[in-house]
């Protein structure tokens, strides 16, 4: 009996060890595989400002996506790429599209993927659905970002014909020349895939916008010196240099001007040329603000090809019909301070309503105010305020956020904020933010989405966004409802100076009820 306990008990160290081994082993070659990560990015002027850790972590991120063929596997995610369940980069989507629903793919290689992006926010098609959202928002504009890495334009055809006609889109907009140009596609051949892909899109009843890409050495874009040299050295995929092929890409360019079977052709080579700051990080990939600016550039084509019986969304009739029937009852606020209610009944025939209700509807918005703890810097005592107004609909917050450094009695200026809302434990909402003025603005809607929305213009740095106080950054969702606790966690990343950048201000914290 002894020998053969001894025996199952070497049997079970020996599988034991066997585990140690195997993940000892796994450890290993993760860590290598890391320690082989490479982006170029990673050493760009365009990075300079932003945290080593975060910069590999962005690598990292981009090493991680896999992909099946030409498309991307779904349901991934990681700190800064999200791939969801029908394997596109950003938000889930239903697939069957509702009358009101203006869905927009947007298609190309790793430029309109994003690669490089510092969130699905600051890709091309990231941008553009935020704008869309701020300037359109009663309209139901999906843009889907269907780019992948490597695509040219046979690869993009198929993918129209295998995946996107399967979705109903109504417009797809073709982001192409770059990777064209490295496969030594000859410009007949490009056009003639534009030319398949536009006349596709008639037989489907949808429009197609086709976009030439910009490239560093391709437009009029006075180049940094890191920029000057990725045009001089950058390799088409035989290992020729691709400025060689600027006469081609002029072809391009003329093939362009020449297809009629599209909606919209659109040349954006020069997209770029008024800017001095670095936009590219190689040859053809930008940055967040590059991005922005394609995106900008985009909006103002698109606009053109809506149609312009464009339903309104289910969800923004009702919205308007609830702000509708809040109309008398803002203006009875509006004249409150200068007429009595019965004045106000006597000149405008809203109905009978009764006085005790007039009454009620003239209450003073609600104002808290709510402050961080304090910390030391540079010998001065910092801490934030956050004051919450809410608006008679109570549907409706302003947030006025200020850093006050109480040694010298001020609000200081030229803040960028990180800044993480909490509810049960659990992040809601995390973003950075600038502000060049003494007081960061927050308009907060409160409604049933089933996500929040940010909008607002952003800056490169930490991908931070402007916050003016004339224009707030405004925020919709189901977030800061009433008498709910919520904790307020700020990072300050630049104070007095966007140049002065610092990491040692964290975890300033608050608890607020709104």
């Amino acid at each position: 009996m002894s020998v053969q306990v001894s025996y199952k008990k070497q049997t079970l160290l020996g599988i034991i060890g066997l585990i140690i081994l195997f993940l000892v082993i796994e450890l290993i070659a993760n860590v290598w595989w890391f320690a082989q990560i490479n982006c170029e990015f990673e050493e760009n002027e365009i990075f300079q400002q932003m945290d080593n850790d975060k910069k590999r972590q962005l690598c990292v991120d981009l090493y991680e996506i896999k992909t099946l063929g030409m498309e991307l596997v779904p349901n991934q995610e990681n700190q800064s790429i999200t791939i969801n369940s029908l394997g596109f980069r950003g938000d889930e989507f239903s697939v069957d599209k509702s009358d009101s629903t203006y869905r927009i793919f947007m298609l190309g290689g790793s430029t309109m993927f994003g690669y490089g992006a510092t969130s699905d926010k600051t890709t091309i098609p990231g941008y553009l659905k935020e704008f869309f959202y701020r300037d359109y928002e009663e309209y139901d504009i999906e843009i889907i970002n269907s780019g992948i890495q490597g695509a040219d334009s046979f690869d993009e055809l198929n993918l129209i014909k295998t995946k996107l006609l399967n979705y109903s889109p109504n417009m797809i907009i073709i982001y192409d020349g770059w990777n064209d140009l490295r496969e030594r596609n000859s410009a007949s051949t490009i056009y003639n895939n534009w030319d398949s892909m536009c006349k596709l899109g008639k037989e489907s009843g949808m429009d197609v916008m086709v976009v030439l890409q910009p490239i560093a050495g391709f437009g009029d874009k006075v180049l940094t010196k890191q920029e000057i040299e990725f045009s001089e050295t950058g390799r088409d995929y035989e290992n020729n240099l691709l400025i060689n092929s600027y006469g081609k890409y002029q072809k391009y360019t003329k093939n362009l001007e020449n297809l009629d079977s599209c909606e919209m052709s659109v040349n954006l080579r020069g997209v770029f040329d008024n800017e001095s700051v670095p936009i590219y990080w190689d040859q053809g990939h930008v940055s967040d603000k590059g991005n922005n600016l394609i995106a900008k550039a985009l909006q103002e084509k698109i606009i053109q090809l809506l149609p312009k019986n464009l339903p309104e969304s289910i969800q923004s009739k009702q919205e308007y019909e609830t702000e509708n029937s809040q109309t008398e009852t803002q203006i009875r606020y509006l004249l409150s301070s200068y007429k009595t209610p019965i004045m106000i009944n006597n000149i405008f025939s809203f109905g009978n309503i009764e006085k005790k209700f007039v009454e009620s509807v003239i209450d003073e918005q609600k104002k808290t105010i709510f402050e961080t703890q304090s910390k030391v810097y540079n010998e001065n005592e910092i801490s934030i305020i956050i004051e919450v107004l809410r608006e008679n609909d109570d549907k409706t917050k302003l947030l006025e956020i200020k850093t006050v450094n109480h040694t010298t009695d001020s609000n200081i200026q030229n803040v960028t904020y990180f800044l993480k809302i909490i509810k049960d434990n659990e992040i809601i909402l995390s973003d950075f933010f600038y502000v060049e003025e003494e007081i960061f603005v927050l308009e907060v809607s409160t409604n049933n989405l089933e996500e929040i929305k940010i909008f607002g213009d952003r800056q490169y740095d930490h991908s931070a966004i402007i916050a003016d106080y004339d224009q707030p950054v405004k925020i919709l969702g189901p977030i800061l409802e009433n008498d709910e606790r919520y904790e307020f966690v700020i990072e300050l990343r630049t104070i007095n100076d966007t140049s002065n950048w610092i990491f040692s201000l964290n975890d300033f914290h608050t608890e607020v009820i709104p």
